[in-house]
């Protein structure tokens, strides 16, 4: 047993709901906020960035979207160089998020490598992962997984159990999977396993 005192309890529990919050708690002027102060730096990515190629709006939910999984958003210029490099072709925010996620690919892996620099990671069979790809769907509504909710649930099932087996080990691994697979495999995953890490190859 280690015996902590309440204020070291405290502070670590109120910075992990922090942590899980950020994206609610990060608005319109928080976001106008670091811009404004990246721009004393590189006043040209954010002039080009900001409003030429995007709105302020869309760059908050970029900015959400990679909170809401705790990546942290510390090295902004980077975030605002792929979005500027991106956004003149795509105008999907979930997929102009994904490309800011591969920027950031560096920080991503080191948040997740052990103390030996390794990453424990699930991969999905390629017929598997195929098929779920050819499942995407756009709507006007948006992109979405459109997988028969028990064939979702077998493959969460057997997630599961392969987390098990990496839990008897003392390991925590991470599901790798297809970039335009991610993010919906990891939307259906947080029904299910919320606080699995879904990362992509190219990240």
């Amino acid at each position: 047993y280690t015996v902590v005192d309440v204020p070291t309890v405290m502070t670590t529990h109120l910075s992990d709901v922090i942590r899980r919050q950020a994206h609610e708690l990060l608005g319109r002027q928080e976001v106008h906020q670091l811009l404004e102060a990246l721009k004393g730096s590189h006043p040209k990515a954010v002039e080009e960035l900001v409003p030429n190629l995007m709105t302020l709006g869309g760059v908050v939910k970029v900015l959400q979207g990679l909170l809401a999984e705790q990546i942290p958003v510390r090295d902004l210029l980077t975030i605002v160089e792929a979005l500027a490099d991106w956004s003149p072709s795509i105008k999907q925010l979930d997929l102009l998020t994904e490309y800011a996620r591969q920027s950031l690919a560096r920080t991503i892996t080191s948040l997740y490598r052990t103390d030996n620099n390794e990453l424990f990671v699930l991969t999905m069979d390629p017929g598997l992962e195929r098929r779920m790809v050819d499942t995407i769907q756009q709507t006007d509504q948006g992109v979405f997984l459109a997988m028969d909710p028990m064939d979702a649930q077998g493959v969460m099932q057997d997630v599961a159990n392969k987390l098990e087996k990496f839990a008897a080990l003392n390991l925590q691994p991470v599901v790798l999977c297809a970039t335009q697979l991610r993010s919906h495999f990891k939307k259906m995953a947080d029904r299910f396993i919320p606080n699995l890490v879904v990362l992509a190859y190219d990240e």
